[in-house]
């Protein structure tokens, strides 16, 4: 059976290098204050930001609520099938099938129609209770790591699947960088500096990779840059320079700040060893976990916690056993949590427990997770008397450790970095839920013990993220460009209307009120189901560059895994992603995306992907009523294609139906211009890179004689976040360049502009590009279309 590749992502805007560190913070930074670009060596780019989250500030990209309240609504019963659970391997069994992976790499690489010079590193594996295996491998080219080339072989008896993190053929021209690593380290450390960062200094030497994770593969560097916060938080960022330009690609983070008788846990068993007369805080039953005392430091592995006897802390922060214990204790229920519920075995799945290192730094307001030292991280909080130790930061910060090891989800602002963060917020609540302790009620909220906003209330809401006052409730264009603690909000409402449902309800004493996108209710799975179809989707399908489009595909292939495709609770995840604005509903067994309008001119060809879903077995079929003479729609593939024959204002029909005879349409509208020769325009979108190279929308001219005039209107429509960023170009058949727009302070959104440009040195006839370049980081968008007019 040929090989099926599953997209997990349709956008690549996103990096996390092979094998780094990923310590992961429960706080943010605080969203950037200028977007005046600082400009440093080897022309990298960089936007000064702020570094502390404020908490009073205006909700970026929020989105307006709904005025209809859904009401609360009964959950799907659904039982998972028992073929599709994983199998808990014991250290020894996951060696071997890495081990078995490994020999078969090669074969597995040609398979998979990989170029001579690209090899596969095995680097997790997961095997179901029906015999399925899920190799996750990481990729070379030429010896070189790719950033952005993982991906995930699906064996099953019925054939082999694959889900990729890029569908971009992995290559390039030399492995020979043209801007010498010595530059590349000066520009990764200016840019640091530049963001904020105090102490910095280069981590090593920079190391040659080949960069695939936003769009076409290229030779890049990747410096590791080490420094501090004003805080004293410590930061590791990543910078990525291309290596033939040495423009800055990326830029990225590592260390992510985010918990006996402890503080929030009350007095709990811990586990613990003795040594003589001697106490120690190591868990044996949990793969050798161990708790220390940094007392202040910020470097180092600190001092095992060591006593006379075996009573850890007193609940007063003042004792420092308290912390410890609290640490402690986060740690045993997270691993416990894994074991329990998906047969794992610690947080890398090969049974080393990590460690635990209190007291860190001297009043660091965060939690961290660092995969370097593969331990937590916990600073002591304002006045050093707030360790932020509870249960729920443990848990989350210990699930960015989960996350490293399987889909590695890229830690940047925007999609990928809001799943990263989500996912941890997500488990966290599990956790809290699988505990159970009354001394912590488990709830919906994140960090709502540790009080790091100094008010009383939680750092962040799962019903509605909204209430923090900058987290996103639903999906839009600007999530790309947000900080990943705000863009994760929409991973976090998927997950409490996916396990509780929408509308008003009480939890455990604690009154949500969750709306939906479109006001329609979702009823809930339940949170054990919400919670195995999430870490199955993350574990199994996600990849380091899935966006939330991807991970609606991921959390359905989990839901057709577990339940089966022609479930109910197939369709509630469905519909639970189109209730946070991410794809459509499903509507009589079919999920159909309706087209956005579409504008063309006589004689200019025109084309139009209509793309459903559905549950029913069986393919989809495709009808169209009402197109402009001249088009007409494939009934296999759902392509609108032909050459519009006549002028109007038209309402087509689409219509995708199962094999069953279910099925659903829409309506959309088609604007059809005479050209009379006058007029062209290319409808089709185009992705604008955050800071990436530039992008080209081709327009092709025909049947027109002479020169373009001195006055050719030129019609720019682009959907864009911060339309300052951006440079426009047209570029006639010639090659000449005529500039549109350049960066600008010019803060609003999108481009909706006539342009007048004089091309008359340029042949009418030929082919017009609008080339677009998004300079500066955080913001993107698209090309939506562009018109000439002679």
């Amino acid at each position: 059976m040929a090989d099926t590749a599953i997209r997990s992502s349709h956008t690549a805007a996103v990096e996390r290098p092979e094998g780094a560190g990923v310590p992961r913070s429960l706080r943010p930074r605080r969203p950037r204050l200028s977007r005046s670009p600082q400009r440093v060596a080897g022309g990298a780019l960089v936007v000064v930001t702020a570094l502390i989250a404020a908490a009073t500030a205006p909700a970026t990209g929020a989105v307006a609520q709904p005025n209809q309240v859904p009401t609360a609504q009964a959950r799907i019963a659904a039982e998972p099938r028992a073929g599709a659970a994983p199998v808990p391997l014991t250290p020894a069994q996951r060696a071997g099938l890495l081990k078995a992976a490994a020999k078969s790499a090669k074969a597995t690489a040609g398979s998979l129609k990989l170029g001579a010079k690209e090899k596969l590193l095995p680097k997790d594996v997961i095997k179901d209770a029906d015999g399925t295996v899920h190799t996750r491998y990481e990729r070379t080219f030429a010896g070189l790591p790719v950033l952005g080339g993982d991906l995930v072989v699906h064996q099953r008896a019925a054939g082999r699947t694959v889900t990729r993190a890029t569908d971009a053929q992995v290559s390039v021209p030399t492995t020979d960088a043209t801007v010498a690593a010595s530059t590349a380290r000066k520009s990764a450390l200016a840019a640091a500096k530049a963001d904020g960062t105090g102490q910095v200094r280069a981590d090593g030497a920079p190391r040659l990779i080949v960069w695939a994770a936003d769009g076409a593969p290229a030779l890049a560097w990747e410096s590791v840059v080490t420094g501090v916060e004003d805080d004293g938080s410590p930061r590791e960022v990543h910078v990525v320079t291309d290596a033939k330009s040495g423009k800055k690609v990326r830029e990225f983070e590592t260390i992510h700040p985010g918990v006996g008788k402890g503080q929030f846990s009350g007095e709990v068993d811990l586990g613990s060893t003795r040594d003589g007369d001697v106490f120690e805080l190591t868990d044996t039953q949990r793969g050798g976990h161990k708790t220390y005392d940094l007392g202040g430091a910020t470097s180092g592995t600190g001092t095992l916690f060591t006593g006379a006897d075996d009573i850890w802390g007193d609940g007063d922060p003042a004792n420092r056993e308290t912390a410890a214990a609290d640490a402690a204790y986060g740690a045993q229920k997270t691993w416990d949590f894994y074991h329990d519920q998906f047969g794992r075995n610690g947080i890398a799945n090969d049974g080393v427990g990590a460690s635990s290192r209190v007291h860190f730094g001297n009043n660091v307001v965060n939690a961290y997770w660092d995969d370097d030292c593969f331990c937590m991280l916990y600073g002591d909080g304002k006045d050093n008397a707030n360790p932020l130790t509870a249960l729920d930061v443990a848990a989350h910060e210990m699930t960015h450790g989960v996350t490293s090891a399987t889909a590695d989800l890229y830690y940047y602002n925007g999609e990928s970095g809001g799943l990263n963060e989500g996912s941890s917020d997500i488990m966290a609540a599990a956790v809290e839920f699988f505990t159970n302790n009354p001394n912590d009620v488990p709830d919906y909220e994140v960090g709502e013990r540790i009080d790091i906003n100094g008010d009383g209330t939680p750092l962040r809401y799962m019903d509605k993220p909204s209430k923090d006052g900058l987290s996103q409730d639903y999906w839009s264009t600007e999530t790309e460009g947000l900080d990943p603690h705000f863009s994760s909000g929409v991973a976090n409402h998927f997950f409490y209307l996916l396990a509780e449902g929408s509308g008003a309800k009480t939890v455990n004493g604690v009154g949500y009120d969750s709306p939906t996108h479109d006001g329609e209710p979702v009823p809930g799975l339940g949170l054990h189901n919400a919670t195995n179809v999430w870490y199955r989707a993350l574990t199994t399908y996600m990849t380091s560059t899935t966006d939330y489009a991807g991970a609606r595909v991921a959390t359905l292939q989990a839901a057709a895994d577990l339940f089966g495709r022609s479930s109910e609770a197939y369709e509630a995840v469905g519909n639970t992603w189109a209730a946070v604005n991410v794809g459509p509903r499903f509507v009589n067994h079919v999920a159909l995306t309706a087209p956005a309008g579409q504008e063309s001119a006589v004689g200019q060809p025109a084309t139009l992907k209509i793309t459903a879903d559905t549950s029913r077995p069986g393919g989809l079929t495709y009808e169209a009523t009402g197109l402009p003479d001249g088009l007409a729609i494939d009934h296999e593939t759902g392509l609108i294609s032909g050459t519009p024959a006549e002028t109007g204002e038209f309402t087509p029909t689409v219509t995708a139906s199962a094999a069953d005879g279910s099925g659903a349409e829409t309506g959309f509208a088609w604007h059809v211009i005479a050209s009379g020769g006058d007029f062209f325009v290319n409808p089709g979108n185009v992705r604008i890179p955050d800071a990436g190279d530039p992008v080209e929308s081709p327009l092709i001219v025909t049947g027109r004689t002479g020169n373009a005039p001195s006055a050719l209107q030129v019609s720019v429509d682009i959907v864009h976040t911060y339309r300052g960023d951006l440079v426009i170009d047209l570029i006639g058949p010639g090659g000449t360049a005529y500039r549109l727009k350049d960066v600008s302070d010019d803060d609003g959104d999108d481009v909706h502009t006539t342009y007048t440009v004089d091309a008359s040195a340029e042949p009418a006839d030929g082919t017009w590009k609008l080339r677009v370049q998004d300079s500066y980081q955080i913001d993107t968008g698209y090309i939506d279309s562009w018109k000439l007019t002679f």
